[in-house]
């Protein structure tokens, strides 16, 4: 491997575990065991870090949503695909990452807002229209509002402190949300797919 992709990959793992303030350049460098000034040859600062760190994140999460995208059969079990790649991803990361992000990283930060309203206004507006127009979700939602508010639970899961997560993990949170947004937006037909690709019977 790479020294740069060795600095990137080690980096997010710290950052993932304990939150990006929290970690320094020199905790970087220790579990490294590199000199800070070989970290510098390639980053300048540590916000810098952060950012292609982000932007290299955010470019592989589209990459792979796309890929789900056309695997999927159909957007309910697009929303299955990539909620479980969610799932998956948010299992390694402490909160407080997103917290940090928001809060001491703005150049990321933006970063990730961009990615967010692309999500918005392709991905999930997409997924509605075809879900709606296949009978699978309900005719009478508002589709861009109802993108909206799928971003506003995903901001308030991240980056809202609304929980403090001591009964019930980050991704296992992720998950409780997701399941109240797709059935409130399902037709009876649309949960009588999903609960036959989550082997759930009808009358559970």
């Amino acid at each position: 491997m790479e020294t740069q992709d060795k600095i990137l990959k080690v980096s997010l793992e710290l950052f993932f575990k304990y939150g990006i303030k929290r970690v320094t350049m020199d905790d970087i460098a220790r579990e490294l065991g590199m000199s800070k000034k070989t970290i510098y040859q390639f980053y300048k600062e540590k916000d810098d870090l952060v950012s292609q760190l982000c932007k290299i994140e955010l470019d592989k999460q589209l990459q792979e949503f796309s890929t789900l995208q056309h695997e999927a059969i159909d957007p309910l079990h697009e929303i299955l695909l990539i909620s479980e790649k969610i799932r998956v991803m948010l299992q390694p990361i402490t909160p407080v990452f997103f917290l940090d992000l928001q809060k001491f990283y703005p150049k990321a930060y933006e970063q990730f807002r961009s990615f967010r309203e692309y999500c918005t206004s392709k991905l999930i507006v997409k997924n509605i229209k075809v879900g709606v127009e296949m009978g699978l979700y309900r005719k009478d939602i508002n589709i861009p509002f109802t993108a909206e508010y799928r971003m506003a639970q995903i901001d308030m899961l991240m980056f809202g402190n609304y929980f403090n997560y001591d009964s019930v993990s980050f991704s296992k949170a992720h998950e409780l949300i997701l399941d109240m947004f797709v059935y409130s937006i399902c037709s009876v037909k649309g949960h009588k797919l999903i609960n036959n690709y989550k082997k759930i019977k009808d009358e559970e």
